[in-house]
């Protein structure tokens, strides 16, 4: 079990969710925790891609969406691709290969 303590701001919204829709505290906190490190590692992966730290199938892991999702994530923030055609053509490669296997 881990305690916390929930900043005034976190306090009044549970309280206006609790007084349209009664649910738990303790699943209401869970959910606001499962969206917001969805929201972080989201973040995070496109901060690291955009730094070249991560590829973007390390990007896609960790934000735990497909590459094509990520990509479109990185054309909403105005980020280009890094793809090569070189990447595409090797990439194309392989998944031809894994269908003639």
């Amino acid at each position: 079990m881990v305690e916390i303590e929930i900043p005034q701001k976190v306090f009044h919204s549970f309280e206006f969710i609790k007084k349209y829709e009664p649910i738990d505290e303790s699943y209401m906190l869970q959910q606001v925790l499962l969206y917001g490190i969805h929201d972080l590692a989201q973040e995070m992966a496109v901060k690291l891609f955009s730094e070249e730290k991560i590829t973007i199938g390390e990007a896609a892991k960790m934000a735990d969406l497909s590459v094509g999702e990520m990509m479109e994530l990185f054309t909403s923030r105005g980020i280009r691709s890094r793809i090569t055609v070189n990447d595409f053509e090797e990439g194309l490669s392989n998944a031809l290969d894994m269908f003639n296997e």
